[in-house]
């Protein structure tokens, strides 16, 4: 399974902890930090692995749309 580097997940918890609950596209989540990903599809799939493996907290898969663009629902603080 490809997966976030320990970096990484430190910077997904931090973005997803800043973040108003609600449904996000990973590109909401990230804001301005989006820019510096290398590989947007690759990494989001290594995402999606993370956050379904529950390794991130106050996030989880909520849909997929029609563009593949997977939503994801921020829970807050939990």
């Amino acid at each position: 399974m490809s997966t976030l580097t320990e970096d990484e997940i430190t910077k997904a918890q931090s973005l997803i902890n800043k973040t108003t609950p609600g449904t996000y596209e990973l590109k909401s989540i990230y804001g301005s930090e989006w820019r510096h990903v290398i590989s947007p599809t690759s990494f989001g799939a290594r995402f999606k692995n993370i956050a379904l493996a529950g390794k991130l907290n106050g996030i989880e898969h909520d849909s997929l749309r029609i563009d593949n663009h997977i939503m994801y629902r921020i829970l807050g603080i939990v």
